[in-house]
């Protein structure tokens, strides 16, 4: 018999398996930052009548417009889920001192008549009670959930709050049973969740601040770059605050455009809005810079 073993057999290389994992969740990663850059400009720019499709925005341009959509708040966050499943890793609940800490913690548990069922024994009821508490939180915050959804047309529930219920609640629920035959499909199905919930979560996230910034050039827009068009010809430029001033015939441009403010400028085209622009107005005029047409910027106005 031969004694090189089963290629069937032979387990997977650690290295392996962690390039796998980085390449997966950098894709992921990749996917979201391009998701929450878009959000955030079609939140933006959408305010003014533009598509950002129409923009020639690129992908490298939404990751980097994304990354200044994360706060302090979030980092700080998403460090302490990373020390939580990093010390989890570690195996500290085999050490001696973790097992004196949860005997410790049992024995007063136990002196508490209320909470006395709540320490088992022995190992095997530990973790049989560890699993039913899992279950059992996750199906209650699953429901709490559904519930929520249920009302939200009657009541104003919070978005994030019910995402976070939805998607923390399937995990929670599936975890105990990943590891069997019968509940591996349950978990995959709740991982899926959980990232949509993510994704929504990050979108309305990034649609928001969107917003926020639309209605910040709004209130500043005076004090964003002023603009002056020059033209050889009459523009169909109107708007509350734009005004139009005829030159002399002796000059090349015959009509001088005040009034505007630029809004976005994108390989020679400028996005202008008039001065006194408001959401109830649809007017945000493209102009490119061309021979008819001559534009300058007069920096930002106080």
């Amino acid at each position: 018999m031969s004694s090189q073993p089963d290629p069937g057999s032979v387990p997977s290389s650690p290295a392996r398996g962690i390039a796998g994992q980085i390449v997966a969740n950098t894709s992921l990663l990749i996917a979201v930052l391009v998701y929450m850059g878009w959000a955030y400009d079609n939140a933006l720019y959408g305010f003014f009548h533009l598509n950002p499709l129409d923009l020639n925005i690129g992908i490298v341009e939404y990751m980097l417009r994304s990354l200044d959509l994360f706060s302090t708040a979030i980092i700080i966050i998403a460090v302490l889920i990373i020390a939580v499943t990093t010390i989890r890793a570690w195996g500290l609940g085999k050490t001696r001192f973790a097992q004196q800490a949860v005997s410790v913690a049992a024995a007063r548990m136990s002196a508490v008549p209320v909470f006395r069922r709540l320490a088992p024994a022995n190992a095997a009821e530990q973790s049989r009670a560890w699993r039913v508490l899992l279950i059992g939180t996750g199906a209650v915050v699953t429901l709490t959930a559904l519930v929520l959804y249920r009302i939200a047309n009657h009541v104003h529930i919070n978005t994030y709050l019910f995402l976070s219920l939805l998607g923390g609640g399937v995990l929670l629920l599936t975890w105990p049973t990943r590891a069997n035959r019968h509940g591996r499909f349950p978990y995959a199905m709740a991982i899926v969740v959980a990232a949509v919930c993510a994704l929504w979560a990050a979108s309305l996230y990034a649609q928001n601040l969107g917003d926020q910034a639309a209605k910040k050039v709004v209130r500043d827009l005076s004090a964003r770059t002023a603009v002056v068009v020059y033209s050889t010809r009459p523009l169909a430029l109107s708007g509350p605050g734009l005004t139009v001033q005829p030159l002399p015939a002796k000059y090349r441009y015959h009509y001088r455009y005040e009034g505007l403010r630029l809004l976005l400028m994108r390989s020679g085209t400028y996005y202008l809005l008039p001065v006194g622009w408001s959401p109830q107005l649809d007017l945000t005029y493209i102009l490119s810079q061309s021979d008819p047409i001559r534009i300058e910027l007069l920096g930002m106005q106080s």
